[in-house]
């Protein structure tokens, strides 16, 4: 009997053991099954506490998950990540639940738990850590700028306050859910935070409705209305500068018959003189029950208006658009503004200040939720997006940006140490940017006046940054910290100027103060000559010719920047016709001559004078010997550097660190003949002439050249002879020159008499050869340049 009622006992416990689970799963069911409907119409407070109550009934992998997802959308990052700490726990869990709490702990600011993660998982692209990475986030979290956020005390509520503005008097306005928060039940109507509403019945959250407000110069803060009827939300003002007019963003009151949802839409009116709006006008692409249209700005120097929306046809969520407008607000078609800036996930709150668009984004690699970016504006289009770093964004929502006027930074943030839903924060000691004020001089030391071609570009992406110039030989730029700048200037006529060592780094004032000097471009500039001569009537290149056309050859095609200017002549036997077409066949022997070195015919100017421009009087009828008749027959041949006037040129690599505003330092040296005469003798050789006139042709093509000629003897004969005999020789050299049209001042002669001979005959015994050396003018420059070619001999 005994056994028999324990059997029975036991049975009883079992059976109601049973009920009782059977009963709190089919509560815990209950309790999900309400979360869920919760979700559904978006009141993600009551979801969340329902699939708590849940997981008190019966710890379950789908209560935790729900618990978390809710509180995300609630922004409540450490619930968050308590319930997602909970769910990888289960063995339901998979590969996606550890990456959202890797998600959830970053915004709940356990960032080392992040980092560690991170680094086990390696690169993760899949949502929801496809904009978080282990090396920038350690960058970010390591290289903070030297900048703090400070709250504004006095707009910041308990409420949620961002999208801080102001007009063109001065006045602040933000937008706010500030009024009464009480719970009650409102039926037929939710507000959720991203300002849509829905037609599904609802307990009402208890927060008020988003409004804008106005804070005046005296600090008395006051609503601040619009004339659309029937609205819940407006938010998102921004006010022209130029014009009376405001934009805003309005959620309105629309009625259907069936389930919807109505979406924000963009308004615009104009202030009258009391302050007040007196008319609204709706933009054109708004669809309240298709897409939202968010976050105005207006760039009044281009009459674009900048906004966010879903618009079919973008990247994913929200993305960043522009219209154009004229006079009368009639608005061009939406242009997105492309994958550089938008992304799958949102990008809104455009705003752009000195070539520069910043927005806020959950697409791009940042430290979680919205973070702030910036991009370089250049010819219509953006590049070079950045994360603006810490302490702009945190792991939560970092959005808003608005600089001001007098260089004041705003944003609006969820971070942890906000008073309300979102805070406005105010950037204090601000170090983002530096000053770069550069002037530019000419080779005179001026500055150089009129506009200039300043291309000024940041880090190894090379993002374009704004220059500004007063078109007085000044511009200035703002730098970011820490990095590094290639600067490229341009000006008519002068060689394009870089600099890649512009650098913010350790830069510990306020200001970085440079100089650059840009040359002028040595326009069709003679840097060598030399000279070819011609039997009798020929036009073949000589033999003794050969040598001088070959370095010739090898400069052309060694540089690209230099061609060559060839003047063929004839001596005066025969008819001038026959003179002339002679000339044009030894100018053509020279080209053809270079062809060999591939040179093309373009870099070759070849012009034929025939009888023209003879060096001597051995003109038609005047006997001469044969010797003044070769110097005639002769291509006379001139280098150029530069060649095509007004071309913009880079600066040759060969020519760099060469002080090029002395012009004469482009011009290759040259070696200057030594001239020899006979014994006691003053006359010239038609051989020295020869060599004479390849002096003269360097002289009248080289205007800054000046010529030393200084004249020695032998030691034979008396002093006082020799010193009037060298005098004589170095007078003979002069006067050469002088004829063929050298100035007398650029022509410096000495003589020495037998003071300083090249051999000591005196002390040796010479050989006539000897004895010719030391009977000799020296002609010199002042000083030898540098050599900047390759040694080509």
């Amino acid at each position: 009997m005994v056994l028999i009622m324990k059997r029975i006992f036991t049975l009883i416990v079992i059976a109601g053991f049973s009920t009782f689970l059977t009963i709190s799963t089919m509560a815990q069911q209950g309790l999900l099954r309400y979360a869920e409907r919760k979700v559904e119409e978006g009141n993600h407070m009551e979801a969340g506490q329902g699939f708590e109550k849940a997981y008190t009934r019966r710890q379950t992998y789908r209560a935790a998950v729900g618990a978390a997802e809710a509180y995300e959308k609630l922004r409540n990052y450490e619930k968050a990540y308590e319930w997602r700490k909970k769910a990888i726990n289960f063995p339901e869990s998979e590969k996606s639940d550890l990456l959202k709490y890797i998600a959830s702990a970053n915004q709940a600011g356990e960032t080392e738990e992040v980092k560690r993660a991170l680094d086990s998982l390696g690169s993760v692209e899949a949502p929801p850590l496809k904009n978080l990475e282990l090396d920038s986030l350690r960058h970010w979290y390591e290289n903070p700028s030297k900048a703090e956020l400070v709250g504004l005390s006095s707009i910041n509520t308990s409420n949620a306050e961002f999208g801080i503005t102001m007009d063109a008097q001065g006045n602040t306005y933000f937008s706010s859910d500030r009024g009464d928060v009480t719970p009650r039940r409102k039926r037929g109507l939710r507000i959720d935070k991203s300002y849509r509403y829905f037609d599904k019945s609802s307990d009402w959250t208890g927060r008020d409705f988003l409004g804008v407000f106005k804070k005046d110069k005296d600090g008395v803060i006051t609503p601040f209305n619009v004339p659309v009827p029937d609205v819940f939300h407006v938010t998102d003002p921004f006010f022209l500068k130029d014009q009376p007019i405001v934009f805003y963003t309005v959620t309105r009151k629309i009625r259907k018959s069936k389930n919807y949802t109505v979406q924000p839409e963009l308004y615009f009116s104009r202030i009258g003189q009391d302050g007040e709006l007196t008319d609204y006008h709706a933009f054109p692409y708004n669809e309240a029950l298709s897409h939202a249209v968010i976050s105005p700005f207006v760039d009044e120097n281009q009459n674009r208006l900048y906004f966010s929306s879903d618009m079919p046809g973008g990247f994913g969520g929200l993305d960043l658009y522009y219209v154009d407008f004229d006079e009368d607000f009639s608005f061009s078609e939406p242009v997105n503004l492309g994958s550089t800036i938008n992304t799958e996930g949102d990008e809104r709150d455009p705003f752009t200040h000195n070539g520069k668009l910043y927005f806020s984004s959950d697409g791009h690699i940042g430290l979680g939720g919205l973070d702030l970016f910036v991009a370089a504006i250049s010819n219509g289009g953006f590049s070079g997006v950045k994360n603006l770093g810490i302490p702009y964004n945190s792991p939560q929502d970092d959005f808003g940006i608005y600089l001001s006027g007098d260089g004041e930074i705003f944003l609006a943030s969820n971070r942890p140490d906000s008073k309300g839903l979102d805070d406005i924060f105010k950037m204090e000691e601000l170090e983002l940017y530096k000053r770069l004020r550069a002037q530019v001089i000419g080779c005179d030391g001026k500055l150089i006046t009129g506009s200039l071609e300043v291309v000024l570009m940041q880090g190894a992406d090379r993002v374009l940054i704004e220059t500004h110039q007063d078109g007085k030989g000044t511009f200035t730029a703002e730098l970011a910290p820490d990095e590094s700048y290639e600067l490229h200037i341009k000006g008519k006529g002068y060689f394009a100027l870089k600099d890649k060592s512009i650098s913010t780094r350790n830069l510990s004032g306020e200001e970085l103060n440079k100089e650059f000097q840009l040359v002028r471009i040595p326009y069709q500039t003679a840097v060598y000559v030399d000279l070819v001569y011609y039997d009798l009537d020929k036009a073949e290149i000589r033999s003794d010719a050969e040598a001088n056309l070959d370095k010739i050859g090898e400069l052309l095609r060694s540089y690209g920047f230099l061609d060559i200017s060839v003047g063929a002549h004839a001596d005066a036997r025969a008819s001038k016709e026959y003179n002339k077409a002679l000339s044009e066949r030894r100018a053509s022997a020279v080209r053809d001559y270079l062809s060999k070195f591939g040179i093309s015919r373009s870099r070759v100017r070849a012009e034929w004078y025939g009888e023209e421009d003879l060096v001597n009087d051995c003109g038609d009828g005047v006997p001469c010997p044969e010797d003044k008749h070769q110097l005639n027959r002769r291509s006379e041949m001139i280098l150029l550097a530069f060649p095509e006037e007004g071309k913009a040129y880079d600066m040759p690599p060969e020519l760099e660190g060469i002080d090029l505003c002395d012009i004469s330092n482009i011009q290759v040296p040259m070696e200057m003949p030594t001239i020899h005469f006979g014994f006691d003798r003053s006359d010239l050789t038609a051989a020295e002439m020869q060599s004479l006139e390849r002096v003269a042709l360097m002289l009248e093509n080289m205007l800054s050249q000046r010529l030393f000629i200084r004249g020695h003897t032998d030691n034979r004969g008396s002093d006082k002879y020799n010193m009037l005999l060298s005098e004589k020789r170095a007078k003979v050299v002069k006067e050469y020159l002088e004829a063929r049209g050298i100035a007398s001042e650029r022509l410096v002669y000495e003589f020495f008499g037998k003071s300083n001979p090249i051999h000591d005959c005196d002390s040796i015994t010479c050989t006539p050869a000897m004895h010719r050396i030391n009977r000799r003018t020296e002609l010199s420059l002042p000083e030898l340049n540098k050599d900047w070619t390759k040694q080509i001999r």
